[in-house]
């Protein structure tokens, strides 16, 4: 009887047993799925392309007449002997350059930095042989090649100009103003190793491609 009572209290442990593992183990599997990490939305695409503002186009017409002020400003200036005047037309900075080509043997050497500048065209107006020349026939720019912050131009006109010769312009744009950075000018006597037509200009900036040519 007692062997038989040990053996039924066994079974009941065991029984009791059983029922509290599953109990356990329910409880575990329940915590896991509450706790698992819920995979995050992805948001849908965007059917909308970004929009890219397109570029302004060029006024030619209005950047040629703001070029030529400039030009003419510069002609002015320049006859008058007039340094501050001219500087005010000029973008100072690194890289700017004058020269002029008057004598076919003796073509005076592009010279760069303001304050070279300054002391060439001084020269100029005081030198042996050039004392009291001027800029002629006219302040006219006839051809035009105009990119968004510089640009190139060609006036019929020059230093020593008792003919047309020819006068080589870069600029850059400062802003929304304009001003010359670059500048050398051809007498007519020159012109068949000289002219931007037939040669490199001397001013290494000034550029005449076909696409930027303003009509």
């Amino acid at each position: 009887m007692q062997l038989r009572f040990m053996f039924t209290s066994l079974l009941l442990a065991l029984f009791a047993m059983g029922i509290m593992s599953i109990g356990i183990a329910g409880c575990g599997s329940d915590d896991a799925e509450e706790t698992a990490e819920k995979p995050a939305a992805t948001p849908a695409a965007s059917s909308e392309e970004p929009i890219i503002a397109a570029s302004k186009p060029i006024d030619f017409e209005a950047e040629k007449a703001a070029l030529q002020e400039v030009y003419s400003a510069f002609y002015k200036a320049f006859n008058d002997f007039d340094t501050a005047a001219v500087k005010a037309q000029w973008d100072t900075s690194a890289g700017c350059a004058f020269g002029t080509v008057f004598a076919g043997n003796e073509p005076v050497p592009i010279a760069t930095g303001w304050n070279n500048i300054r002391v060439g065209m001084e020269g100029l107006w005081i030198g042996i042989g050039t004392k009291g020349a001027k800029w002629g026939q006219n302040d006219q720019l006839t051809e035009f090649w105009i990119r968004r912050k510089e640009a190139s131009a060609v006036g019929y006109n020059c230093y020593k100009g008792a003919y047309p010769g020819e006068t080589h312009v870069y600029f850059v744009k400062d802003g929304d103003e304009w001003r010359i950075k670059q500048l050398d000018s051809i007498t007519q006597n020159n012109l068949t190793i000289f002219s931007w037509k037939k040669a490199d200009p001397r001013i290494d900036k000034f550029f005449s491609t076909k696409k930027d040519r303003a009509p």
